[in-house]
């Protein structure tokens, strides 16, 4: 089966805050990929939760990633919307793919991509 991405993804792991619509609380999660319109986060979800996600098929969700620009570390703290294209769980654990139409969300996953590149 061929893969039907249309941009090649950065395997991460690191720390996120996500939140829902209607839920007072915030969801720790893990982001494990990312490009230029997708996210992947891995979090662990009550039922509430869950049924919060499905009903507003959207979650909002933050991150700080430090990486190098060439020699130079660079920090970027990411915020952005994602619209829920699925969620799948297994032991416990909740992973969720969604689509951000966000242009400094974009913008940030292209420097990332790059930044090996900067000498």
């Amino acid at each position: 089966m061929s893969d039907r991405r249309n941009n090649e993804r950065i395997q991460m792991y690191s720390s996120a805050l996500v939140y829902i619509e209607g839920y007072d609380a915030e969801i720790e999660a893990i982001v494990t990929n990312l490009s230029e319109e997708n996210i992947g986060l891995k979090c662990r979800i009550s039922d509430e939760q869950k049924k919060k996600i499905e009903d507003s098929k959207m979650i909002t969700f933050q991150f700080v990633d430090t990486y190098l620009e060439g020699k130079k570390a660079k920090t970027d703290v990411v915020q952005a919307c994602a619209l829920i294209q699925r969620m799948e769980y297994s032991d416990g654990e909740c992973f969720i793919g969604g689509v951000v139409r966000d242009e400094n969300f974009k913008r940030y996953v292209l420097r990332r991509k790059l930044s090996p590149y900067y000498k």
